[in-house]
């Protein structure tokens, strides 16, 4: 944790050099301005975020909310079944963390999907449920030649209670040829939470030449507690490579280790990318804090995409921090997002991503609402009837 300190004096130095360019050309406008207004405009654009306007914080009314709930509902089933294999996945993990007794017909209709992906999200979403409905599909599934389909499977056997194959994710976290395999292992064992497991993920850390499977294993890491997963991945969250930055805030957020809260504030406080700020605003809300509430808000309807980045299409940069906007209002879980939620899910030509996005959000916060009927979590785990598809 040495670099890391020393990474955020860097951090530090370089905030202060910025505070002093903004008091100097505070002083040039105060100087120069004909009148207070045209300096009170000089401030207000220097202090708002770029190409974002935050809406007014706003609840609404349980009517409002039931009719929300079922659109977002509606959508989240025809995502489902799109012919998108992105939209699908995304539709079929919401329905895993937000509303499993809606989905399980969906994710069960899913395993017969030809592509693997949806496969995978679909195994790993009955798994995480504790869903039994489908057991000949996931042991038929445990038989397939695809490996990553089969890590799936295993997981949700374990998950179920049958633990005989699970041994096999350790094996192929450490001898599979292929990246994405050993990063679909590790995140199967980090998901699976027994903390026997820290050790093959020791094991296969400094043997790994992966980036991407290297993050994997930390996020495995932090999920059991691991305090080397959570330094390593606290190292990474100061990065001033922003992707890296990034994706290191989303694992911690996932693994919602107490040790983050700091890093958490700080990137929310100093960054460059919006990314890196929504990503510390849902790790700040999953530990229970709100601090990211007005900064989530404000790129709800972000529309200002940075032209000048390399690879990085405008469009996707709309799609991609609308959606981690949303991702952060739902974990924050404020019932007076649910006003700006709606509207931005009502908006004429929002993607179906970021619509994805905020109907989990919006289905998460409308049923944690102290006045919602749904807030008896066993009316909505696997063990109740399933519903059907239409």
């Amino acid at each position: 944790m040495h670099d890391a300190k020393r990474l955020v004096k860097e951090y530090d130095a370089g905030r202060q050099a910025i505070l002093a360019h903004f008091r100097t050309a505070v002083k040039r406008c105060l100087a120069s301005a004909r009148s207070k207004r045209a300096c009170f405009l000089f401030l207000l654009l220097m202090i708002s975020p770029i190409g974002c306007v935050s809406p007014q914080r706003e609840t609404i009314s349980q009517e409002q909310a039931v009719s929300f709930r079922e659109d977002a509902i509606a959508f989240l089933c025809k995502a489902a079944l799109s012919d998108e294999p992105l939209l699908r996945m995304q539709a079929i993990e919401a329905f895993q963390d937000v509303a499993p007794r809606e989905g399980i017909a969906y994710l069960g209709e899913n395993l017969r999907n030809g592509y693997s992906g949806i496969r995978f999200a679909a195994l790993m979403a009955l798994g995480t449920i504790g869903d039994a409905n489908f057991i000949e599909q996931i042991r038929t599934s445990a038989e397939t030649s695809d490996a990553n389909v089969r890590i799936a499977a295993i997981y949700a056997l374990h998950r179920l209670g049958d633990r005989r194959r699970t041994g096999e994710l350790a094996e192929m976290l450490l001898k599979s040829p292929d990246a994405r395999i050993r990063a679909n292992a590790a995140l199967a064992i980090g998901r699976l939470a027994e903390p026997q497991s820290a050790k093959v993920l020791h094991m296969a850390l400094p043997r790994e030449k992966k980036d991407v499977v290297k993050m994997q294993i930390l996020e495995a890491l932090a999920m059991l507690g691991d305090t080397n997963g959570i330094e390593r991945l606290s190292f990474y969250g100061y990065s001033a490579v922003p992707d890296q930055a990034a994706l290191s805030l989303m694992f911690l957020a996932n693994a919602r280790p107490a040790e983050a809260e700091e890093l958490f504030r700080y990137r929310l406080d100093v960054a460059d990318h919006p990314e890196i700020k929504l990503q510390a605003a849902r790790g700040l809300g999953r530990l229970g804090y709100d601090s990211g509430m007005d900064t989530a808000l404000a790129y709800l309807f972000f529309n200002s995409p940075d032209r000048k980045r390399q690879n990085d299409p405008p469009e996707q940069q709309i799609v991609r921090i609308r959606a981690l906007s949303a991702l952060a209002l739902e974990a924050i879980g404020r019932p007076d997002a649910l006003g700006p939620l709606r509207r931005a899910f009502d908006q004429p030509g929002q993607p179906d991503l970021v619509r994805i996005a905020i109907a989990r959000a919006a289905i998460w916060i409308i049923d944690h609402r102290p006045d919602s009927p749904r807030l008896n979590h066993a009316t909505r785990r696997a063990s109740a009837e399933p519903e059907e598809l239409p």
